[in-house]
């Protein structure tokens, strides 16, 4: 099946610079929540995320979440769709995941960011 949606889920985000969720100073942040597959009700629950850093220092992993109004602990990582960093080596690379899951809703957690550059987020479902 095509891609029904896709969605910028972060905006070009450089370490030091407010933009978005990001304050430009904290090492850890969340995107806003977007729609998942099974939002849509959706039979095959197949997402697929694209995301392009520069010189990124920390942790991306999308997040899902199956609650239609979720808390901060109805969120569980997606392992199959994350950049795991050292803490502190620069990375530069373009990823692309597919994961499956009738996820509600999806989203993206920074966490030990503190240099570089995410320059792309993309989901699509």
């Amino acid at each position: 099946m095509a891609a029904s949606t896709t969605i910028q889920v972060l905006p070009t985000t450089t370490y030091g610079s407010a933009v978005g969720n990001y304050d430009g100073s904290s090492s850890s942040f969340n995107s806003d929540e977007y729609k998942g597959d099974g939002y849509y009700g959706f039979a095959d629950g197949v997402h697929t995320a694209q995301t392009k850093v520069t010189a990124f220092v920390g942790t991306l992993k999308f997040q899902a979440s199956l609650a239609t109004t979720p808390t901060s602990s109805d969120w569980v990582d997606i392992p199959s769709a994350a950049i795991t960093g050292d803490g502190s080596t620069a990375v530069t690379n373009s990823y692309l995941w597919n994961f499956t899951g009738n996820y509600v809703w999806v989203r993206v957690a920074v966490s030990v960011f503190t240099a570089g550059t995410i320059n792309t987020v993309l989901l699509a479902h």
